[in-house]
């Protein structure tokens, strides 16, 4: 077994380098660390490349199954604790990194899989991003599209906060605005188009949402761009009491998200 020790090996440094989003998007690649996340792109059939890990890591019985799982996707490479504890952002990486294909979905692919698509308009946050998308797909919902000018969803940030849910739901991102509005009158033509806006007039649970639908949430500060406004088949709104003005974003994608798969559970019995 070759342990790498020094941080000037070239596989550490191309390690390193996507670490960076724009290195990162030009490999089309992104980063796990830690057991769980890597068990949970197992589980949704991520595609890997390079594993980092630890002769502790690799010792240990308790890591048999995993480990016997991903040789067969991606190539081994064992490194010295304290270099992978350097190069991870976490403090504790639990003895072994990732390096994982980004899932590309094209929009006339990405509309045949997914039904029911949270898009997300220039979320800046990366807890709010990532537990938007974590809440997706706890609500049955099969894609998301983040428009440009939203934080990379392979951001280390975002990926924690998915909790795994980021591999159980189809993803599109750096999509322009435009490109959208042209992908609704052509692919997404039959879906219903729905706007979180605080000057509607409707209750969110009011109303009868169809099954293949849109749901559009915007930036934190700023709420949605004015054409996608425009563009909303409905808009609908959360009701609040006291002097509160607004809800967080993510807290705002869950009560309408959950509202949207109660209504879809009471008239189909299913998700």
């Amino acid at each position: 077994m070759d342990i790498i020790s020094s941080s000037q090996n070239d596989k550490v440094k191309y390690l390193n380098k996507l670490y960076r989003s724009r290195n990162r998007r030009k490999e089309g690649v992104f980063i796990l660390e830690g057991k769980r996340l890597i068990e949970a792109a197992l589980a949704g059939g991520a595609d890997f490349k390079q594993v980092f890990l630890t002769p502790a890591f690799f010792k240990s019985a308790e890591n048999d199954n995993l480990l016997a799982d991903l040789k067969l996707k991606a190539e081994f490479i064992y490194i010295e604790e304290s270099l992978l504890k350097e190069t991870a952002s976490t403090v504790n990486p639990q003895g072994i990194l990732a390096v994982v294909e980004e899932s590309v979905f094209k929009g006339e692919d990405f509309y045949q899989k997914a039904d029911k698509i949270l898009l997300l308009d220039r979320i800046q946050d990366p807890g709010n991003m990532g537990t938007m998308i974590r809440t997706a797909a706890a609500a049955g919902f099969d894609g998301i599209i983040a428009l440009k000018g939203s934080v990379d969803i392979y951001n280390q940030k975002v990926i924690r906060a998915t909790m795994g849910g980021i591999f159980s739901i189809a993803i599109r991102q750096k999509l322009s605005q435009n490109e959208f509005l042209a992908e609704i009158k052509n692919q997404a033509a039959d879906y219903e188009l729905l706007a979180a806006d605080i000057e509607a007039e409707e209750y969110h649970f009011e109303h009868q949402y169809q099954n293949k639908l849109i749901l559009m949430i915007g930036n934190e500060a700023n709420g949605l761009e004015q054409a996608l406004l425009k563009t909303a088949g409905s808009k609908i709104k959360i009701p609040l009491a006291g002097d509160i003005e607004s809800l967080n974003a993510a807290v705002a994608a869950s009560v309408i998200s959950f509202e949207i798969l109660s209504q879809q559970l009471k008239n189909n019995n299913s998700i």
